[in-house]
């Protein structure tokens, strides 16, 4: 039961004047709570509210930085500097080391030679790598532009590479040693008044290309390499120099490469770089053991296209005109051949003189002067 007020407080809490009286000092008495707060609190801002720095600190505030999602490949360096994704290599081959052999630069005119620190002596340099090689004579220009046009893998298909000896004009045709009656076909291009080469085999970058049987490999011993080489080499007579089938792994190999070159200076022929790689040490090598030699300009058929193939003769044309000289390495195959029977003709008439290779060569000093087989 609740307990009810009696007496006189029942009567004051009546009086509305009482009643009045009370709220306003309960109101009073509120004010003043809320002023001494105010006073007490020492005006301290809302904690919630955005903290201003001063402009001399804002630069001090640490970033945070999210991490990238999972999704997203963060690169180690800039995106503008970043090196291209090298495309994959369809071979299983490892990394090959080539070795070079660079010319000397000379030094800049006026500017002293400082050695190194004693501390930062390098390691006594390759003789081989350092040693200039010898200056090379390049081929006399004629009076007209030459264009040598070099047909590779003649032999083996016995049908496109008679068609190929029948071409209207002097090409080079160059012979794989493992063709079947090699020497009967050798001899009727040579009286058809072509020049032939040698089509020697060497190592692709590719493990699934095959270039035929005894090519020459990288890291075989040099008793093996030369054995190989010499059974390519005595396969065919009559012949004036080489170039290499396939190769791109091989001609960027200074040892194996130095081998071919001496036997080619011992027998007297020269050497067409085929350009299989852009790495090639073929002409350097040849140079440094005195061995006539030449490189590719353009290749013809590389794609069996025929609007690709009369591209690349216009280009031939090009490089003629521009240089003086033009070398290009084409096949026997229907495209090219149909191509070059109306094509050779074309350029003799406006003024081109179709050569074989020896006549375009490059002679180091020491190289030998005369060269078996037919001339240009």
């Amino acid at each position: 039961m609740t307990e009810q007020p009696s007496g006189l407080f029942k009567t004051a809490i009546k009086d509305p004047a009482v009643r009045l009286a009370a709220l306003g000092g309960a109101l009073a008495g509120a004010i003043l709570v809320l002023v001494v707060v105010m006073l007490s609190g020492g005006g301290h801002k809302d904690t919630t509210a955005a903290v201003q720095y001063p402009p001399a600190q804002q630069g001090q505030v640490a970033e945070i930085v999210a991490p990238a999602p999972r999704h997203v490949t963060q690169s180690a360096t800039a995106p503008e500097m970043a090196a291209p994704e090298a495309a994959p290599v369809p071979d299983s081959y490892p990394t090959l080391s080539v070795a070079r052999v660079e010319e000397l630069e000379p030094a800049a005119p006026g500017l002293p030679e400082t050695p190194p620190a004693a501390a930062e002596q390098p390691q006594a340099p390759d003789l081989a790598v350092m040693t200039p090689l010898p200056k090379a004579a390049p081929p006399p220009l004629a009076a007209k532009p030459m264009i040598a046009i070099v047909i590779d893998d003649m032999g083996v298909d016995q049908r496109r590479s008679a068609r190929a000896m029948k071409l209207p004009a002097k090409v080079t045709l160059s012979f794989l040693p493992y063709a079947r009656d090699l020497k009967k076909q050798a001899a009727e291009a040579v009286a058809l008044g072509h020049e032939i080469m040698l089509h020697v085999a060497m190592e692709p970058e590719s493990s699934e290309a095959d270039p035929g049987p005894n090519v020459l490999l990288t890291g075989t011993p040099e008793a093996e390499l030369l054995a190989n080489l010499r059974w390519n080499l005595d396969q065919m007579t009559g012949y004036q120099g080489i170039n290499n089938h396939m190769g791109s792994r091989f001609t960027r190999d200074l040892a194996g490469m130095r081998v071919v070159m001496g036997e080619l200076k011992a027998r007297g022929l020269f050497f067409l770089d085929s350009v299989t790689s852009r790495d090639s040490v073929g002409a350097k090598t040849a140079r440094e053991a005195g061995v006539p030699y030449a490189t590719r300009d353009v290749f013809i058929d590389h794609k069996d296209d025929e609007a690709f193939v009369h591209r690349q003769l216009v280009r031939v044309e090009t490089e003629a005109r521009k240089h003086g000289i033009a070398i290009a390495i084409a096949h026997p195959r229907d495209i090219t051949l149909r191509a070059l029977k109306t094509w050779l003709t074309k350029v003799q008439a406006e003024g081109f003189e179709l050569v074989g290779v020896s006549r375009v060569l490059h002679r180091p000093a020491s190289a030998q002067t005369g060269l078996s087989g037919t001339s240009g």
